[in-house]
């Protein structure tokens, strides 16, 4: 698991650094696209879940496909990313409590309480920007905060709570960045790291709690 993780680690740490700002290249999307792709070949070998190898798998396809320009390819890639986050709901609830269970601890219900108000708060400060795109940033905004309230009922895979989360926050940022942009360098340079380096940290932990844990 260790050398999966570096190996994962590297390719992230290349794409996040030198290529995060580069020109789009085959060979700057295939490191973006390897970074999770071996977290998903290492679960597999691993003998990982299913539901999890085919989360990591569809979330490295969508890396592909946001790797591209054009609207074609950002749409591909909310279709592969919104199957991932199916993927996890179906993992999560395989592998969790009884919800009723589950909600008996406040801690948790406060997280599903917040999920759920940071997904909606999202979507409508995003709403007045989406225009035809409105449907579908509302669908994919669901299956976020399901997959997010569904992480809240795992107990022994806790570790995925903290990267359903983070899952969650990075693809508010890139939503932001993509619905909502800004000028200046907290927009240009600091929002394109976080959505990066918050992904790939969730994408592992979410691979540590189910592979190690």
């Amino acid at each position: 698991m260790t050398l999966v993780l570096l190996v994962s680690l590297s390719f992230a740490a290349l794409y996040g650094g030198p290529l995060l700002h580069a020109r789009s290249t085959p060979g700057r999307a295939l490191v973006k696209t390897a970074a999770v792709a071996s977290l998903a070949a290492g679960a597999f070998a691993l003998g990982g879940p299913g539901l999890l190898v085919a989360a990591l798998a569809l979330s490295s396809l969508g890396d592909w496909f946001l790797a591209g320009e054009g609207e074609p390819r950002f749409l591909s890639g909310l279709v592969s990313f919104l199957a991932a986050h199916l993927a996890l709901i179906a993992l999560f609830w395989s592998f969790g409590m009884a919800p009723a269970e589950a909600l008996r601890a406040p801690w948790r219900l406060a997280a599903a309480l917040a999920g759920v108000g940071l997904g909606l708060a999202m979507l409508v400060w995003l709403w007045p920007s989406l225009g035809p795109m409105r449907t579908a940033v509302a669908v994919y905004t669901a299956a976020i905060v399901a997959m997010v309230v569904s992480a809240l009922l795992l107990g022994a895979h806790w570790l995925a709570i903290p990267g359903a989360f983070a899952f969650a926050v990075s693809d508010s940022c890139l939503a932001a960045g993509k619905f909502r942009p800004r000028a200046g360098w907290l927009a240009e340079r600091a929002l394109p790291a976080a959505v990066w380096w918050l992904y790939w940290l969730a994408q592992a932990m979410i691979f540590g709690a189910f592979v190690w844990g």
